[in-house]
């Protein structure tokens, strides 16, 4: 239990990175995902599908949050749902992280002046670093 204990405290402190600094990802995945799977179903599996894509949408929005709630249920030895909200989180979180730092160079905001350029990067590392440290204790998470 040593080394689990490690990596899903490891988890924690990333997720906790990640809600310092706002990252969280985007639900314009999964209502995408509903369109293309909505068009070839019919309306009553439509139904449960859209139902199923909004619970992923808001775990994948939640960031940070999901991240600490999916190593809460790895140390409750419900691994493959924690590691699957943990990936969710983490993996949403840094698309979403990706986008913000692409729209602030293509907006200028990223090199309005020095003041702003210390803000973004001090503002995105914590997610970055969050969402890294995340990323690489799920993939250390062993079953014991």
């Amino acid at each position: 239990m040593g080394k689990k204990r490690i990596w899903i405290l490891a988890c924690i402190v990333g997720g906790i990175l990640m809600i310092i600094s706002s990252t969280v990802g985007s639900i314009t995945f999964f209502e995408t995902l509903y369109g293309i799977i909505a068009a070839d179903v019919g309306p009553d599996v439509a139904a449960i599908v859209s139902l199923a894509v909004q619970i992923l949408g808001y775990i994948a929005m939640s960031g940070g949050i999901a991240v600490i709630v999916g190593a809460l249920i790895v140390a409750m030895d419900h691994f493959r749902l924690g590691k699957f909200i943990i990936g969710l989180g983490a993996g949403m979180g840094l698309i979403g992280l990706i986008i913000f730092f692409i729209t602030g160079i293509f907006e200028g905001s990223i090199y309005s002046d020095m003041q702003a350029i210390i803000t973004q990067i001090a503002h995105g590392s914590y997610g970055f670093v969050g969402i890294i440290l995340t990323i690489i204790a799920r993939r250390k998470l062993k079953k014991d």
